[in-house]
């Protein structure tokens, strides 16, 4: 079992825990809402509506979490190790040639990843910004972000036939509050 991940099921676990309990309490509002007397008929359809949407939105987040559950247990068949290891299997380099080879080149490599953690955490990362520190929370989810996306970059560069990849940069972008793309592209080249 890959260290954490019981860790990053309880999490997200809390996460959705989380947000039941906000959706409820709009479900429980809306419902006291129809219950005022001399409600006109349209208010009581509107109040309602939104309960019904409320209740309606754990649908899909129950389905976010079995797919979290399903990412969690597949990472636990890549362990750590695994995930640092292509570095041994090819060559990775951040400048334009290797000393003492020649190679041909043979295209562009790259891995990318969208990452975002849960909602207990994001909401925790929110109230550090009140006292300022270190965001552990997402610093691990970049450090995994880019993990990922080595590893991504590297079995591409492997299906090109390609013995290192050369000029490795990487660029990140927020794609949402809590959410980060991660990419990691490079030359892919094969030894003469």
């Amino acid at each position: 079992m890959r260290p954490g991940s019981t860790r990053e099921k309880r999490e997200a676990v809390i996460g959705i825990a989380l947000f039941g309990l906000l959706q409820l309490a709009c479900v429980v509002g809306f419902w006291a809402l129809c219950l005022i007397p001399d409600l006109p008929q349209w208010l009581f359809i509107l109040f309602f509506a939104f309960g019904a949407f409320c209740a309606a939105l754990m649908a899909p987040a129950l389905w976010a979490l079995r797919k979290r559950f399903q990412e969690i247990d597949a990472l636990e068949n890549i362990n750590t190790v695994t995930l640092y290891k292509e570095e041994k299997i090819m060559l990775l380099v951040n400048i334009d040639y290797i000393p003492g080879k020649e190679f041909e080149v043979l295209g562009m490599a790259k891995g990318t990843v969208v990452q975002s953690k849960n909602f207990g955490k994001d909401f925790m990362a929110g109230m550090k910004t009140l006292v300022g520190g270190e965001i552990t929370g997402y610093t691990e989810m970049l450090n995994e972000a880019r993990q990922i996306a080595v590893k991504r970059m590297v079995d591409e560069a492997e299906a090109l036939g390609a013995d290192a990849v050369i000029n490795i940069r990487y660029g990140s972008s927020a794609l949402m509050q809590g959410a980060a793309e991660v990419i990691a592209y490079g030359t892919a080249v094969r030894f003469k």
